[in-house]
């Protein structure tokens, strides 16, 4: 039976939740450029079971071509206008945590049990979210953070999750992650990893049924709980 060794957190979805200021920042990014969409919620929703906010831009192009063509350098360029607008977001939001998620963190620590982050969006965006969450979430706390600079293929690709094991020195049955989207936990679970699925505002009706454990939040979530879902886990199988 392997021993946990260390609780990643796979999104910034899982550590706080973003997902509306993302769609307003998509929002004013389009309208910086001159486009006429708008995502609402209810398409904000569907687009995130693509990973990756230029799959998302390009996928709601492509369904959209009365909008005319939009190369994917400008695809690119509003990637970027968005992000620069949702770091500014983040910075005069009250944000806080996701519920369980410091308390979860400190018991992990206390127990010697390593913390990551491991994720495919960019660093500016795991930067801005260190800095709305400066004096609530220490993010040195993490033994190591993941984005998107060093892997090759995004999730659902394992990549991520392989490097961050490398980075751990660990093997994927000493490690539980922690994810939001269907698309990003199966990511952690090609690589072997048990996963819980937290689903968040924007997620909650996707399916995660594949998931090791469903839930809510993190809430009451204590590190013997994590162990013994772990114990539960068949070895993990190398990819």
């Amino acid at each position: 039976m392997s021993q946990l060794k260390a609780v990643i957190f796979g999104a910034i979805g899982t550590i706080a939740e973003t997902s509306d200021i993302q769609r307003q920042a998509f929002n004013k990014a389009f309208q910086a450029a001159g486009l006429d969409w708008n995502w609402n919620a209810q398409t904000y929703r569907d687009l995130l079971k693509l990973n990756g906010g230029q799959k998302r831009i390009r996928a709601y192009r492509d369904a959209n071509l009365a909008n005319g063509e939009i190369a994917d350098a400008m695809i690119a360029d509003l990637h970027q206008a968005k992000t620069t607008d949702y770091v500014a977001m983040l910075d005069r939001a009250d944000l806080q945590p996701r519920p369980g998620v410091v308390e979860l963190i400190d018991a992990c620590i206390h127990q010697n049990i390593q913390v990551a982050f491991c994720t495919s969006t960019s660093r500016e965006n795991v930067n801005g979210l260190k800095a709305a969450l400066a004096g609530i979430l220490p993010f040195e706390r993490f033994t190591t953070i993941v984005t998107i600079d060093r892997i090759d293929r995004v999730k659902p690709a394992p990549d991520a999750y392989l490097y961050c094991l490398q980075q751990l020195g660990l093997n994927a049955d000493e490690a539980i992650a922690i994810e939001d989207t269907p698309v990003s936990m199966a990511a952690a679970q090609t690589a072997g990893i048990c996963t819980i699925a937290t689903p968040g505002a924007a997620t909650s009706g996707q399916d995660f049924s594949a998931a090791d454990l469903l839930v809510p939040d993190l809430t009451g979530m204590s590190v013997d709980g994590l162990s013994a879902l772990l114990a539960r886990q068949p070895a993990a199988v190398s990819i």
